[in-house]
């Protein structure tokens, strides 16, 4: 039995937030044979002070040092000169010695979860986190909590600029009211994975229900509330879950992080007059629908994508061959709704598509935080693949119809362990597909590697110039293909024109080769695909194609103009 000799002692405990306070407790009475009877509990950080009755008890939880708690290892210091909280003395009433204990244990929660490098503050999963726990706070207590942490944040961490209440299973914002008159310069918000089932519910953050609205909100994550899965899936759903959010906040850029058109300018309010504001922006350079190095590159991809596209539709199990016995292939699953100015009125992509089959095999890496899952998910080898493949629904890609895909393929050079490195075709697609079975028109983009077939390999025996090392398939709802279409009224208006290739035919022209287009397009008033028959007719010899062009112009048919 200890003696009851000398006055309090204060110890600091590290190492503890593995557990609870009152798993800790169970620990220490445990480890030393009896109730450590601590009297005082205060949090600084990650650091736990406790009151014990006497230095005696306190020699015995310092000899505990080093013991292993909850997967970490438990610290003990007696403090000679013990921190001041401001909870003891005379006429401190139990009440107010509460409230200081809980400001105590506030402080180091967000000690923990606060980053001054970004100003941000990460209040996701509270309900998980071992200090909220500790405190025994239940659901009808959850509004006051959120009051309490958002006013002693607003003291502690006056500029924060991005919030996180993820994953708190919220279903109303009342606790959250305050945050414009907190954090007047919120900018990006997150309330993600709640049980928010109706948009009045942000009528609290936005001016139709604050008089301090979110008036410098820019981006908001909305994903995981049955009010945005509702929505998404009603006709039109995707145009109409825009509309609903940029009535609240206008100032918005980025909604479930995707792009929208802001209705007005962060820190003012719309004037209603969007057409007049809202400014169309323009890229310096006309779009093109793909690019490609070089003519051998072209050539290349032309033959592979062709091959690839055939066999996947027609005959998937034949892709064996082409996969390097070390290759690697993720599947990635955008469940996000298309935010374009075609997804909103397209029926393709309002229609509601079931991912399921897709998504137990995907690998997005915002949505998959599990290590082991990211492992497992990333398919490796050859059989693996193909069984992965082969499990995934039939497509029919309409390669038929060129104007649906973009490509750009360039080389590049990647290392090699132990040897030296190996020049490689980089292919990014982009295009849609149709599910068999389903009739779902999905939007896909998908990144090769390939590198040339080595000699004896399955690939050579089937005449297959290249091999894939790495293949990344992201799929999502249907967008349309018009992004890509070539675009002559991009750049400045005075710009001169530039020969825009039929995609079909990819061609792939060096600067020299599109100077001489673009002079001669301009001289002849041929259209692009003409310039080209007339530039390698005459073996891009410009100066015979210039001089010969008025004897020839008469035999020419009229769709080779303007």
């Amino acid at each position: 039995m200890v003696s009851n000799t000398g006055g309090s002692a204060q110890v600091s405990i590290k190492g503890w937030r593995g557990g609870t306070e009152d798993s800790l407790k169970k620990f220490l009475d445990n480890k030393i044979g009896h109730p450590v009877n601590i009297m005082d509990v205060h949090y600084r950080g990650e650091i736990m002070y406790i009151t014990v009755p006497n230095t005696n008890i306190a020699e015995e939880l310092l000899n505990l040092s080093g013991i292993r708690f909850a997967g970490d290892k438990l610290s003990f210091q007696l403090k000679t000169h013990p921190v001041k909280f401001g909870t003891g003395g005379a006429g401190r009433d139990a009440v107010s010695n509460d409230s200081a204990k809980l400001k105590d244990r506030l402080i180091a929660l967000l000690q923990t979860r606060a980053d001054m490098q970004s100003n941000s503050l990460d209040l996701s999963a509270l309900g998980q986190d071992n200090i909220i726990i500790s405190l025994g706070t239940d659901s009808q207590q959850e509004d006051k909590m959120f009051k309490a942490i958002l006013a002693l944040a607003s003291q502690i961490y006056p500029g924060l600029v991005t919030i996180s209440f993820a994953n708190n299973g919220l279903r109303s914002l009342g606790g959250i009211a305050d945050l414009g008159k907190n954090f007047p310069n919120i900018r990006n918000l997150s309330l993600m994975n709640n049980m928010l089932s109706d948009f009045g519910a942000l009528d609290c953050l936005s001016s139709r229900g604050s008089t301090v609205p979110l008036k410098h909100l820019e981006e908001l994550i909305l994903v995981g509330n049955p009010m945005t899965e509702n929505e998404l899936r009603q006709p039109n759903g995707g145009a109409s879950y825009v509309e609903k959010v940029q009535q609240r906040f206008p100032t918005i850029k980025m909604l479930d992080m995707n792009p929208v058109v802001p209705l007005a300018q962060p820190g003012t309010a719309p004037t209603g007059n969007t057409s007049d504001e809202t400014v169309v922006k323009q890229l310096p350079f006309a779009t093109e629908q793909s690019f490609v190095e070089n003519q051998d590159i072209g050539d290349l991809v032309n033959t592979f994508l062709a091959g690839f596209f055939g066999l996947y539709d027609g005959n998937r199990s034949g892709l064996a061959d082409i996969y390097d016995h070390t290759a690697q292939f993720s599947l990635v699953v955008d469940t996000t709704h298309p935010t374009s100015t075609f997804a909103q009125t397209s029926p393709d992509s309002q229609k509601h598509v079931d991912f399921s089959v897709y998504i137990r095999q995907s690998r997005n890496l915002t949505r998959v935080k599990y290590a082991q899952k990211r492992i497992s998910t990333l398919v490796v080898g050859r059989t693996s693949i193909m069984q992965t493949l082969l499990q995934l629904p039939g497509t029919a890609h309409p390669i038929q119809d060129a104007q649906r895909f973009s490509y750009d393929a360039w080389q590049t050079d990647v290392p090699v362990t132990g040897g030296p490195s190996q020049t490689v075709a980089i292919v990014v697609v982009h295009g849609e597909f149709v599910e068999q079975g389903t009739n779902n028109l999905i939007s896909f983009d998908r990144v090769f590697a390939l590198a040339p077939s080595p000699p004896g390999s399955p690939a050579a025996a089937v005449g297959s110039p290249c091999i894939i090392t790495n293949d990344q398939l992201t799929i999502r709802r249907y967008n349309g293909f018009e992004s890509w279409i070539p675009s002559a009224g991009a750049g400045a208006s005075t710009a001169a024109p530039t020969a825009t290739v039929n995609p079909a035919v990819n061609y792939s022209l060096s600067p020299e080769q599109q100077e001489m287009a673009r002079v001669l397009q301009e001289q002849t008033g041929l259209n692009a695909e003409w310039t080209l028959k007339c530039l390698e007719s005459y073996g891009w010899n410009f100066q015979q194609a210039i001089t010969e062009f008025p004897q020839a112009r008469s035999t020419l048919p009229p769709e080779a103009f303007q």
